[in-house]
């Protein structure tokens, strides 16, 4: 959950000071393995198409308003596998999970939920247009036209605890941590054997987050960004949105003063919060998410009201570039990866239902690289991993016109 408030975790002890390694990050370019992705696809008003693509064998399993559990094999077609379901009734509640055969092992994926709406995937016509786009093509600091920082880590000096934001992370979110350099952007990840002491405690790790908030945000499109990760215990990139109602602060300025530090949203999973791309330590997986409030409109935020509808999908080797999508629309979310030579949805979710409002309103875009944290498992960072890279080639935005 990235908007989450920490809950109950305190900063870390230090880290065995030890002597860094600091040289560029380099990239490898193994060639990576054909990820499996899955899926389903609502092909008229009352049927769908389940898919997994890249697995020896798959199963689906699903139910139809709440009714008894279907299981079938899917019909193979090489490594690709389907399944169609007809008469299905217009605006029944769809429930499924697939059982996958993949080289690395079989695996359920998460129960899935969708409504048949009526229409086909994807529902809206119109070709996709650009509308705005940063290349990170001039060197020196992000585009101030076009990105703000959230600054600090979630800890608050006044109240001396957390407030608002973080995960259990270890680093101090700060902008000099994100440059643009070669025609990428690079958020780097640093850890000093010297604490740097921020708001009354003492600070080893840093690293830096940016975000279009108060710049520019969206109501539906095509949002992606073509991204090469680290990929070493206890590193957390992402590439996500928020709802632009959230009530964070953010910071503008490229040199803000040391003590100075942001407020995250109290209000997080009811204004929404839309995962485009996450990574944890040393998997090959990426991971998609959606959270939203199970009530409507704005409130702080509470145990037991937040929702998510969760997936991953192999990516292979994340030090590669790939391109990380959502396709959103009034009905749906789409998530791609490397849409370009797999074209096939790897995560899909309906939001026509009326608790999903948030996604009915502007989100923003931000990219960041945490270090440990909830997601990770609380993994420890190898002070001779750092400094870490995340680049980011462009970040691009379609709508349908």
């Amino acid at each position: 959950m990235r908007g989450n408030p920490a809950v109950g975790v305190g900063l870390r002890g230090v880290l065995a000071a030890q002597c860094l390694a600091v040289a560029l990050a380099v990239l490898f370019t193994p060639d990576a393995e054909a990820a499996t992705t899955y899926g389903h696809t609502i092909t008229s008003a009352n049927s769908v198409r389940f898919y997994v693509n890249e697995a020896s064998w798959a199963d689906v399993h699903y139910t139809i308003n709440s009714g008894a559990q279907q299981n079938f094999r899917m019909t193979p077609s090489g490594t690709n596998h389907t399944y169609n379901v007809t008469g299905i009734p217009n605006g029944a509640t769809v429930r499924y999970f697939l059982t996958v055969g993949a080289s690395t092992g079989a695996f359920d994926t998460a129960w899935t939920q969708f409504t048949m709406t009526g229409g086909t995937t994807p529902p809206p016509t119109g070709s996709w247009a650009v509308v705005w786009e940063d290349t990170f093509s001039v060197n020196g600091q992000p585009n101030s036209a076009n990105w703000s920082y959230h600054v600090g880590n979630g800890f608050n000096p006044g109240a001396g605890a957390f407030s608002g934001w973080g995960n259990g992370e270890w680093e101090w979110y700060r902008p000099e941590n994100a440059s643009v350099q070669n025609g990428n952007l690079v958020i780097r990840a640093d850890f000093k054997t010297t604490p740097t002491n921020i708001a009354g405690r003492n600070w080893y790790q840093f690293s830096s987050r940016i975000t279009t908030k108060g710049k520019k945000s969206w109501k539906y499109g095509r949002v992606e960004a073509r991204i090469a990760m680290p990929n070493a215990i206890g590193t957390w990139p992402a590439f996500w949105m928020m709802g632009t109602a959230c009530d964070d602060s953010v910071t503008s300025s490229y040199t803000p003063a040391m003590s100075a530090y942001d407020v995250m949203a109290s209000n997080w999973s009811s204004c929404g919060e839309i995962d485009i791309m996450e990574h944890k330590n040393l998997e090959a997986n990426t991971y998609q998410n959606l959270f939203w409030d199970s009530r409507t409109g704005l409130f702080p935020w509470g145990n037991g009201l937040n929702n998510e509808q969760p997936s991953n999908i192999n990516v292979g080797d994340v030090r590669q570039f790939h391109l990380y999508t959502i396709e959103w629309e009034p009905t749906q979310i789409r998530w791609y990866v490397d849409r370009d030579t797999h074209p096939t949805p790897v995560h899909t979710v309906d939001i026509t239902a009326s608790n999903k409002e948030e996604f009915q309103k502007p989100f923003h875009i931000i990219l960041n690289l945490a270090l440990s944290g909830l997601f990770t498992g609380y993994a420890e960072p190898n002070p001779a991993d750092f400094p870490m890279y995340m680049y980011v080639d462009y970040v691009r935005v379609w709508q349908r016109q």
